[in-house]
């Protein structure tokens, strides 16, 4: 994407070439009786303001016109004109948007984390699911495994770990390999409670997990490599209810 700086340079190079619109007047679009061109402002022009160009191949000036490759230059040329301002100011509403989406990103992902620190175990619980999607950012891990190991009521942990394990991706069954690792019997039976739930239904979600733990197995971090071991084999104990025909 072109930085601000880039940007700016492209206004001030359209700021300074001839007001628009450019309008090509090409011969292969219909003979005009003279050389292929670019009309300037036709709507405004007190005088016959216009853009020629030629074009060379080895040396040798092609023909004026028609010829097919300088009339597709000259419209080239000739719409850049009107294209470029429309293009450069939707980049500058589309990054504005992202910079915005990203700003509110943060602010709820700040105030889940809160939500999680909760002495109120519903809030902890809406915290679980709310963070879930915030999971691919560095900065939840920590809060997630802590609602994952949830020492005040494990009905936060299995509310937890379902919506994490609902995004059956890479991220989501590390941060519940590294909870599994460590969990005690009461908090590890809650969590491979909820890998039966979101595993159970489809083979071929569940075995999409089971490769991507064998991977995860071999993870430099002891943790989430031990974690993930123990994950697989609940998951290779799961009998799904829906299997490709």
């Amino acid at each position: 994407m072109p930085t601000e700086e880039e940007l700016d340079a492209m206004e001030l190079r359209i700021a300074a070439a001839s007001t628009g619109p450019w309008v090509p007047v090409l011969e292969t679009r219909g003979a005009t009786g003279g050389a292929s061109r670019i009309q300037i402002a036709p709507a405004t022009a007190v005088e016959d303001d216009e853009i020629h160009l030629s074009r060379f191949t080895d040396g040798e000036r092609v023909q004026v016109g028609p010829d097919l490759q300088l009339d597709a230059d000259l419209d080239f040329v000739a719409s850049a004109r009107q294209d470029m301002p429309r293009l450069i100011a939707e980049v500058r509403r589309l990054r504005a948007l992202l910079e915005g989406d990203s700003e509110r990103r943060q602010v709820a992902f700040v105030a889940l984390r809160e939500l999680g620190r909760s002495h109120d175990y519903r809030d902890r619980a809406d915290a679980g699911r709310g963070l879930a999607a915030f999971a691919d950012l560095q900065e939840a891990s920590g809060p997630l495994l802590e609602l994952l190991l949830d020492p005040g009521d494990t009905f936060v942990t299995r509310v937890t770990a379902e919506a994490v394990l609902r995004r059956k991706d890479r991220v989501g069954l590390t941060i519940v390999a590294s909870a599994l690792a460590v969990a005690d019997p009461n908090h590890s039976d809650w969590i491979h409670t909820a890998i039966l739930d979101v595993f159970g239904i489809f083979s071929e979600d569940r075995d999409n997990a089971m490769q991507l733990c064998e991977e995860m197995s071999r993870n430099t971090d002891n943790r989430v490599a031990r974690g993930a071991r123990r994950l697989h084999e609940i998951l290779d104990d799961i009998d799904p209810v829906l299997r490709p025909a």
